[in-house]
């Protein structure tokens, strides 16, 4: 922020691996990857290399019309990204830096409950590490009048909080709001937890963000409601008011008027709100038990951004995010990696686009249409991680090593003969050693083909992924942006 360290008077957090760069990530709903392997002290190039931008792959246009292979993005386009979201957030960068209006993230908890799908059982220090990551790139894609929501609850709030305001710095801090639910007690030993917080931030406070507080005021209570006691001959409710100011007079006459509950704009939105969780029974659920309401997002949405404005989760989920931002005909980003909750996604988004008519689609008239791309990032060592989080004998972990050796595909500070020379002692080593090891030889930098190697025979990118990939980035003939 240009300040002295004298000048500072901030409240800062700091913890073990702070400046290092956590990968993470998972593919499976099953796998449950033990992160740490990730939080690993890596040099700027190195960092450099690892958040380079990725080569795209297997890329689709969804609309009414069906799925279509497409080997082109326009500006227009809706966008849902499969991979690793920190790496998906860097690869964004080259078109979108600047040009997100709003950003909604509703993170993994760090629970320890494992409730989320995710891996949901991060050490502290690891967490705020993997959300500060992605922080940090977030705030460079969102536009200078651009807002960010973070969901959270009461096991991290306040870390996050004031790793926020590192990051965005306080004085963009815009309020903390609360969700307020109803479900059934589960404690009789403790004041029973009945909300859940999103820290709202602006990337400048000075920026001129948008607040359609109009779009979202709230809506009446019954008491307010039962005042309006008559109802015209097409069904309006309404009360009577006198010219001189007095409310609620016994009968009509030359001095009263009708005032409609129809035409009042309700009382302006406060940062608390009760809205209930989606029970087992709501016709907008998924099959994803922390589903969020799409009325809550609703609220965010309308409230910080126009029609055709950017909306950015970078933890997809189920789709919330980008079902209400295309029923509200905003365009979005959404990324996610896990391959169960994408399938999801993308069935929710066909059904908006057939006209789907759960959630918000009454409030808002939605009829259907529209359209989305889907792309995901090319793999390379991705799938070697995945095997090795779910070896179970030292000879599977033997055999990718030797098969990383081969391939070239350890780091570079390690040489393949040196490493042969070794396997004795490696074999010695208990099963989570040796798997721990392996994942610190894998080349991080190849978990995704990077664009740079794009051209290169042995990756094998076809033509069509080459072309999609410049469209993406915008790369004239000769590869340059």
């Amino acid at each position: 922020e240009g300040k002295l360290i004298s000048q500072q008077s901030d409240v800062t957090l700091v913890w073990p691996y702070k400046d290092c760069v956590l990968e993470g990530g998972q593919t499976k709903e099953d796998q449950k990857r033990d992160e740490i392997f990730y939080n690993e002290t890596l040099a700027p190039d190195e960092v450099n290399r690892l958040l380079y931008p990725k080569v795209f792959t297997n890329a689709k246009r969804y609309s009414e019309n069906g799925v279509e292979d497409i080997t082109e993005i326009d500006d227009a386009d809706n966008l849902i990204i499969k991979g690793n979201n920190l790496l998906a957030l860097a690869s964004l960068l080259r078109r979108y830096e600047g040009k997100v209006k709003c950003i909604y993230i509703d993170p993994p908890f760090n629970t320890g409950k494992d409730s989320f799908k995710y891996n949901d059982r991060f050490n502290r220090a690891t967490w705020l590490t993997f959300m500060r990551n992605r922080l940090m790139i977030a705030k460079e894609l969102l536009s200078d009048d651009g807002v960010i929501f973070v969901h959270a609850d009461y096991n991290e709030i306040h870390y996050l909080k004031v790793l926020m305001d590192e990051i965005f710095s306080r004085e963009n801090f815009l309020n903390d709001i609360i969700w307020c639910y109803k479900e059934r007690e589960t404690s009789k030993r403790f004041f029973n937890r009945k909300h859940d917080n999103i820290l709202f931030y602006a990337k400048r406070s000075e920026g001129n963000y948008l607040f359609n507080y109009d779009l979202i005021r709230e809506e009446y209570s019954e008491v307010t409601i039962s005042k309006f006691k008559y109802t015209d001959e097409n069904g309006r409710k309404y009360r009577l008011r006198t010219k001189d100011g007095d409310s609620d007079p016994a009968e009509e006459s030359d001095n009263t008027y009708r005032q409609y509950l129809d035409e009042e704009s309700g009382p302006l939105p406060r940062d608390w709100f009760v809205l209930s969780f989606l029970n087992q029974a709501a016709s907008e659920r998924v099959g994803f038990n922390t589903q969020k309401p799409e009325k809550l997002i609703r609220k965010f949405i309308l409230a910080t951004t126009e029609e055709n404005d950017i909306v950015l989760d970078f933890f997809g989920g189920s789709g919330t995010t980008a079902s209400v931002a295309h029923k509200t005909k905003r365009k979005y980003i959404s990324i996610e990696q896990i391959e169960g909750q994408l399938s999801i996604q993308l069935k929710r988004l066909q059904n908006v686009i057939n006209g789907d008519q759960t959630g918000i689609s009454q409030e808002v008239n939605w009829q259907g249409g529209g359209s989305f791309v889907y792309c995901e990032l090319m793999e390379q060592n991705e799938t070697i991680v995945s095997e090795l989080q779910a070896a179970d004998t030292s000879e599977a972990v033997q055999a990718i090593l030797n098969r990383i050796t081969d391939d070239g595909l350890i780091i570079p500070a390690v040489l393949p003969d040196d490493l042969r020379s070794h396997m004795d002692e490696f074999a010695e080593l208990p099963l989570e050693q040796q798997k721990k090891l392996v994942m610190e030889l894998i080349d991080k930098n190849k978990l995704y083909v990077n664009l740079c190697d794009m051209d290169d025979e042995e990756l094998a990118v076809s033509d069509a992924d080459k072309a999609f990939t410049r469209s993406f980035y915008r790369m004239d003939g000769k590869g340059e942006m």
